[in-house]
């Protein structure tokens, strides 16, 4: 005979037990309340990241660009950069340069472009006495000469077109930039050695 109480069905039985384990499982009271937050708050900062490293590094301003290249070498610049608009030439004359380059003998490459405002400068290039281009013309696409190591590569100036003929040599196998300048009739000479 019943008292009026009834006994929970099974199912009622398991989702009393349920219920306890999901409220014994939750180590942050209202933990569902604060995901939402944390997430945005998770996005809103990485946001933040991606635009500060946007501000804070990227395009050098002129000043560090004529530092760049007052400094005639660096690593910081890849082959093909253009760091001027105008034929700014951060007061460099004309120089030779030893070239140490990480290669047992053989062969390496040399790239060539101009740095400044692409104004079509001509140059010859020989390589230990052997003309290996008689006449390149310099633009902001880098252009690639293979050399000999060790070995010495002289740029004649041939044709200005205002300015002087600026120029950047990379050299890939010692990541270095050099920046440098040449008249006509005049040459540069890099002498590439074995490091």
């Amino acid at each position: 005979m019943s008292l009026g109480v009834e006994e929970p069905t099974p199912l009622q039985h398991y989702q009393t037990e349920m219920d306890k384990v999901a409220a014994e499982s939750e180590v942050i009271v209202y933990e569902k309340n604060h995901r939402k937050p944390v997430l945005v708050g998770g996005i809103l900062a990485f946001v933040l990241a991606i635009v500060f490293g946007m501000f804070s590094g990227g395009v050098p301003s002129e000043e560090k660009k004529q530092e760049v290249v007052a400094n005639r070498i660096t690593t910081e610049v890849s082959a093909g950069d253009q760091l001027f608009d105008e034929e700014v030439n951060s007061e460099i004359g004309s120089k030779n340069f030893t070239v140490p380059v990480n290669d047992s003998g053989g062969s390496a490459r040399m790239l060539i472009w101009d740095f400044n405002k692409e104004d079509l400068d001509e140059v010859q290039i020989s390589v230990n006495g052997q003309s290996v281009k008689e006449k390149l013309i310099l633009t902001k696409e880098a252009a690639a000469i293979s050399i000999a190591v060790p070995s010495t590569v002289t740029i004649r100036g041939l044709k200005d077109h205002g300015g002087g003929i600026s120029y950047a040599v990379k050299f890939p196998n010692n990541k270095q930039t050099y920046f440098n300048m040449v008249t006509n009739g005049t040459t540069n000479s890099y002498t590439v050695t074995v490091r």
